[in-house]
């Protein structure tokens, strides 16, 4: 079922429309609306970057892995999302676009990372839900949802 609801709100004539498809809510609104509205997967997402950037001692080395061989402009490509088997443990793929190899790290209990990755192999073989490249890591391992 889809339901899709659009309110016009203040006296600038700002618009709020929010989409509501099973589970997935989706809410945006327009600048002048003066109302932060956001959605609640990516507020989990962001949730997950921050345990990772906060509890991972191991972060730098998985950038390093991440970024081996790219002499300008390293950079990893990353997915920020949910273990399928453990869907309360977030999982981080991270991919180097020059050795074509890829990581994924599952959160342990609470906030911390383990220090070797639950999987390792080609890119190619990644599920096609981890491949929504859909965070940016930088050289000391930080992670930033986009």
């Amino acid at each position: 079922m889809l339901t899709l609801c659009v309110a016009a709100v203040g006296a600038g004539g700002g618009v709020i429309a929010a989409q509501s498809k099973g589970e997935e809510t989706s809410v945006s609104a327009s600048e002048d609306a003066g109302v932060d509205a956001v959605d609640p997967v990516d507020e989990s997402l962001q949730a997950c970057a921050d345990i990772w950037n906060n509890g991972n001692t191991n972060k730098e080395s998985v950038a390093s892995f991440s970024m081996v061989a790219q002499t300008e402009n390293p950079t990893a490509y990353v997915h920020v999302g949910f273990s399928e088997l453990f869907r309360d443990r977030c999982m981080i793929t991270v991919a180097n676009p020059s050795t074509l190899l890829a990581q994924q790290y599952l959160q342990d209990g609470g906030a911390s990372w383990s220090i070797a990755p639950a999987w390792t192999g080609s890119v190619n073989d990644l599920d096609e839900s981890n491949l929504p490249w859909n965070a940016r890591m930088a050289q000391d391992g930080t992670i930033t949802v986009l």
